[in-house]
């Protein structure tokens, strides 16, 4: 049987409904009820348009239901509906931001609900981190890395086989790493050339801004808040807003350092272009030893690496291959199956020396 995946979004007049279509956005009276929850597929369309124009309701903003055709691998089904989700995920993460920034208030259900919806990539049998190199140049820049970077901190948290409810902790401190972005003009965050002192001062405000969003939540431990206050502190006492040094600094912290570098790094940004995860380990492994915790950072860079066994990449040379075997050192330059004539490039050998791989494929 097909899968189903929601990507198209429109508004629709009630006489357009058909089954099958997925409500976006919930629909609510006049008296602020909820009519029809967003996430809800349409069955018995009549009694909704009934009910709807009950209430004066003309339009409907839906997804509309595509097949994932059946003659696709599943493997592949299950990427092009990672793909597909991550619009999704991030429009109701940025909503959340929105209302709590607006509001401040924040519902207990709803950050569980942004935890499931986050964390479902895990329930399919796929490489989470190679489709994320797919999804690297969404506009959505903050809510696309507080998605990803909440993802790789969570692996990072399984891998460093932390008791379950931190990870759930660590996830949550990394998709509220940025919410404070929202009060950074927005002309500073999309600036293509350097930014003067003033403007640096305000971007780094952000950390600053994310812990007073959700300093005062109960139902945020405070060890997810001051991990999030602390998350561009670094080891050797050059990060911010505090400068702590070492241990001071929480492990949250720490961890999510490690995800948030690695992610921004491999995505684009205003007066640069992504890089590939291999030129990011070679950086992270080269320039910010001292910078990030050791331990956290070389366990996430040797577990990274094999996770791109079997990608494929083109190199500088115009050549393409697939990625056979990653060292543990040296992780960034890692052994290539040329596809020209199937011969093995070792790109840590003599023969390999100038070569370097430009892009997945």
């Amino acid at each position: 049987m097909s899968e189903i995946m929601y990507v198209t979004t429109k508004n629709v007049l009630l006489s357009e409904l058909q089954p099958g279509m997925m409500v976006d956005k919930d629909v609510f009276s006049e008296t602020g009820t909820i009519l029809v929850p967003r996430g809800q597929v349409f069955k018995e369309v009549q009694r909704t348009i009934r009910l709807l124009q009950q209430h004066n309701i003309a339009m409907v903003p839906v997804r509309l239901p595509e097949k994932i055709p059946e003659a696709i691998p599943l493997q592949e089904r299950q990427a092009v509906a990672f793909m597909a989700g991550v619009d999704e995920k991030c429009d109701r993460l940025r909503e959340e931001f929105q209302q709590i920034l607006l509001t401040g208030e924040l519902q207990e259900e709803a950050l569980e609900e942004r935890i499931t919806e986050t964390l479902s990539a895990f329930e399919a049998d796929i490489n989470v981190m190679q489709l994320m190199q797919k999804v690297r140049n969404s506009d959505d820049a903050t809510y696309v890395h507080a998605h990803n970077v909440a993802l790789t901190s969570h692996l990072i948290g399984r891998w460093m086989k932390l008791p379950e409810i931190q990870v759930k902790e660590l996830t949550i401190t990394a998709l509220f790493i940025d919410i404070g972005k929202m009060k950074v003009p927005a002309w500073i965050l999309k600036k293509e050339g350097t930014l003067t002192d003033e403007e640096m001062v305000e971007a780094r405000r952000h950390a600053q801004y994310s812990y007073e969003a959700i300093r005062n939540f109960s139902c945020i431990e405070h060890e997810v808040i001051m991990g999030v206050l602390h998350h561009h502190e670094r080891m050797d006492g050059s990060g911010y807003p505090m400068k702590l040094k070492g241990e001071k600094i929480p492990l949250y912290a720490r961890i999510v350092a490690v995800a948030d570098v690695y992610n921004a790094l491999t995505s684009k940004r205003p007066y640069r272009p992504k890089r590939t995860p291999f030129e990011a380990i070679r950086i992270m492994e080269t320039e910010c030893n001292e910078q990030l915790d050791p331990q956290v950072l070389y366990l996430f860079l040797n577990r990274i690496g094999n996770l791109f066994t079997g990608q494929r990449i083109l190199l500088n040379d115009g050549r393409t291959g697939e990625i056979i075997f990653v060292p543990r050192q040296n992780i960034h330059r890692p052994m290539i199956r040329l596809d020209e004539n199937e011969t093995v490039l070792d790109l840590n050998a003599p023969e390999g020396k100038g070569i370097d791989i430009k892009d997945f494929v």
